[in-house]
């Protein structure tokens, strides 16, 4: 009986051992709540005269400085085009209010900022984000593309932490359409 006893006492022990310690760790153990992901959405595609023009805004739903489940200012914002995509290429601008446009150079080439994501040829918006502010992005094309939920994008952060990470979001199809 007496073995029992101390074998129970060990136990009890060791079982309140682990039950404070758990609980002081769960103390100290951060709880991501964060949004984990940039959001890219197509906001509109449509004909302007003969051509048809692609708007996206892209936002930061949880800024900060990268730790702790938040995601850092978005420094520039990648879009690889497929050859036809290219050709019809025709004009590319941003915007902090989609309202007033600016343009950025037509040339589509590899970012060696973002080398460590991708080695193909892309269209690079070279500003991104401040804080929870949406900023838009435009593409103006003298074809007619499909619409993909698929097409890759890629973001590159700042601020100390930089990075970049590739993206799905709603883009230009790899063919144009017939």
């Amino acid at each position: 009986m007496k073995h029992f006893f101390k074998l129970t006492l060990v136990a009890a022990v060791i079982t309140a051992g682990t039950l404070v310690l758990s609980s002081f760790a769960e103390g100290k153990k951060e709880k991501n709540t964060a949004i984990d992901s940039y959001s890219i959405q197509l906001t509109s595609k449509c004909l302007v005269g003969t051509c048809e023009q692609w708007t996206w805004v892209l936002t930061n739903p949880n800024p900060g400085n990268g730790n702790n489940g938040t995601l850092q200012d978005v420094s520039h914002f990648d879009i690889p085009l497929t050859a036809d995509a290219e050709a019809a290429l025709v004009s590319a601008e941003y915007s902090f209010d989609g309202i007033t446009w600016y343009s950025v150079p037509l040339s589509v080439d590899r970012d060696p900022t973002i080398r460590a994501c991708t080695s193909v040829d892309v269209l690079k918006f070279d500003v991104g984000t401040i804080g929870t502010a949406p900023t838009y992005y435009r593409i103006t094309f003298s074809d007619d593309f499909d619409a993909s939920p698929w097409a890759k994008c890629y973001i590159k952060t700042g601020g100390g932490r930089t990075g970049c990470n590739m993206y799905y979001f709603t883009g230009v199809y790899t063919r144009k359409l017939d």
